[in-house]
């Protein structure tokens, strides 16, 4: 699980707007026992000129099949860590260059099922003095501290449900896949891998690096992959092989697809002497 803290850091950095109000650590990730009560203390921060008010406000999150995030009450996921939370302060004023601790605790009860428990700490800050005649709402933002439990046991699977094509409609657009697979684990998932395309003979004709991505416990990820040629025409393999953490174990899937005309090599960008007119 250490491998997936710095995913984790990019995904909730990325979920939320950025701003002068900051968050020290934008992320935890905890091993725990049923029964166990955890406090950490954070660090709240402003970077900014200005003096803001900041209210703290617990919550739940997921996503869609391709990556979207979705922000929902406390207590929506039945994997929800955020009932289990207390926080103080609620609200505070920070100056400028101002940091303050704001410390939560994590009482996790006894009849808590196994697997990664998950929630979202708010952070909405506002300024408590507007210029005159500009909207308070203008100067809304608001960040987050993402956290996570692990309650043991612990199982770690998944597999490819399946690989969807979308043959290119012109002659330089790339020829589309989608890989979908679930995570069939109740542990949050780092999942990482290659698409690799092979020829009737099965040499290796192509490969695409998939993009990493964290998976939720029981959720489905879509993962987007586009091949670009040079590729002639002819009868192809699709092979799609992932890894989801476990070093000894990957899964895959094929798909047998035919490319009816040649694919393009993409554009090359136009070299130096090319961009401008006479020096």
């Amino acid at each position: 699980m250490k491998r997936l803290f710095p995913l984790l850091l990019t995904l909730a950095l990325s979920a939320l707007a950025q701003s002068t109000l900051g968050v020290e650590p934008p992320v935890l990730l905890k091993e725990a026992k049923p029964g166990e009560v955890l406090t950490q203390t954070l660090t709240v921060y402003n970077v900014g000129t200005r003096p803001v008010r900041v209210r703290v406000s617990l919550g739940d999150w997921t996503y869609d099949p391709m990556g979207k995030i979705q922000f929902l009450p406390t207590g929506s996921l039945k994997e929800s860590a955020s009932p289990w939370v207390t926080f103080s302060p609620a609200e505070f004023l920070l100056e400028p260059k101002q940091s303050r601790p704001l410390t939560y605790t994590l009482s996790i009860p006894k009849g808590a099922t196994p697997g990664t428990h998950w929630g979202i700490l708010f952070l909405e800050s506002e300024d408590p003095n507007p210029p005159p005649g500009v909207p308070l709402a203008t100067f809304r933002v608001r960040m987050a501290h993402v956290f996570y439990v692990n309650l043991p046991p612990l199982t770690t699977s998944g597999r490819i449900t399946g690989i969807v094509p979308s043959p290119p409609k012109e002659a330089q657009e790339p020829y589309r896949f989608a890989i979908q697979y679930q995570n069939t684990g109740n542990t949050a998932q780092k999942l990482s891998g290659r698409f690799e395309v092979r020829d009737a003979s099965g040499r290796k004709a192509a490969e695409v690096e998939v993009e990493e991505v964290v998976v939720l416990p029981g959720q489905v990820r879509v993962l987007p992959v586009s091949l670009v040629g040079p590729l002639p025409a002819g009868g192809y393999t699709a092979l799609a092989i992932l890894n989801y953490g476990d070093p000894s174990k990957d899964v895959a899937a094929d798909l047998p697809f035919t490319l009816r005309t040649p694919l393009a090599a993409p554009p090359q960008p136009p070299s130096e002497g090319e961009k401008g007119g006479s020096p």
